[in-house]
């Protein structure tokens, strides 16, 4: 076997070959001296391909006094250049030592010698995030590094960028928020929920995707949207425009429709408005905004539809008036109310 498919010895330095792979290479270098200095070559370059030259230089240190230390400079015939350092010669070593180096490449694997070839690579630093955080009954304000207003709905959480000083602005949102975003070309602003990411287009738009939640939503009051699955370009998606709501379908094609921005924005203004929302639907938004929890006397009430628009404070007028729209009755018990 003298010749050998480059693209294997890729793989086999990736550690990405088979085992049945990593055989055949690790015959083929234990065949003759020189296909060690063709497989140092090929490392040599991918190396120079993805690391930094001072990197390089370390990783390739380090790697040579590992195999040194392991397998000693034993061996006399001819000697073989080992391979060089920034482009200076570093010493020689005999056959012997050439063939004991390929031998502990076949016990030690690809991997272990990647791994420190490798792990020299510089590695961009994590953006630092910062988390604002609602309870439930409670909202938010808030002004972004960008400039961007945000409202934070009850019961949400907002993860951002600290600093916005260049490219893309990504945001995650468990929850609702309301963003009122100065668009800007070169740097994109995104935001992540639930099964979807929508991208302003200069806008002020509502996201929401709590746990009960089966799809995201965002519903565009000024300006336009895009929005696409996770993963996918939102410009490939659809375009929300004012006045309307965009979700994904189940395969991650956007649906678009009418929406009233009338009901979709009123929790800005401190008011819940349902309309014609059954009541299984209705009741976690009605603990998330009043910081209650709501149960229903027999389930079969899920079904009746909620027209209603209610304010912050839960009163004991407010929740009789809640039940009495339902046709039902409501009993407080600590932080629990149950209609009937």
């Amino acid at each position: 076997m003298s010749e050998i498919d480059p693209e294997l010895l890729e793989r086999y330095l990736a550690s990405t070959a088979t085992a049945e792979e990593r055989a055949r290479v690790e015959a083929w270098l234990r065949e003759d001296p020189d296909h060690w200095t063709q497989l140092n070559a090929l490392r040599d370059a991918m190396a120079q391909a993805a690391l930094a030259e001072p990197a390089v230089e370390q990783a390739k240190a380090e790697v040579w006094a590992r195999l040194e230390h392991d397998v000693g400079r034993a061996g006399e015939p001819r000697e073989v250049r080992r391979p060089t350092l920034g482009g200076v010669p570093a010493g020689r070593w005999s056959t012997g030592a050439q063939i004991a180096a390929a031998a502990v490449i076949t016990l030690i694997g690809a991997a272990a010698v990647g791994a420190l070839l490798f792990r020299a690579r510089p590695e961009a630093p994590a953006p630092v995030l910062r988390v604002a955080k609602t309870a439930p009954g409670q909202r938010a304000t808030l002004r972004l590094p960008d400039g961007t207003q945000v409202m934070l709905g009850v019961a949400s959480t907002l993860r951002y960028p600290a600093s916005f000083e260049r490219g893309s602005h990504e945001l995650s949102l468990e929850g609702e928020a309301y963003f009122d975003v100065v668009h800007d070309a070169s740097r994109p602003f995104a935001v992540r929920a639930g099964d979807l990411v929508a991208k302003d287009l200069g806008t002020q738009f509502t996201v929401r995707a709590y746990p009960e939640d089966v799809r995201a939503r965002v519903v565009v009051r000024e300006g336009r949207v895009a929005i696409g699955a996770q993963g996918a370009v939102p410009e490939a998606g659809g375009v929300v425009a004012s006045g309307q709501l965009g979700r994904l379908r189940d395969g991650g094609e956007p649906v678009i429709e009418p929406a009233d921005t009338a009901v979709y924005f009123a929790w800005i203004q401190g008011r819940l408005v349902f309309d014609q929302t059954p009541l299984r639907e209705a009741l976690p938004q009605l603990g998330r905004w009043f910081d209650l929890e709501f149960r229903l006397a027999d389930s079969a009430l899920g079904d009746v539809p909620l027209t209603a628009t209610l304010t912050t404070t839960p009163t004991p007028d407010v929740l009789d008036n809640l039940a009495a729209s339902l046709g039902m009755r409501q009993r407080r018990v600590g932080r629990v109310v149950t209609l009937y």
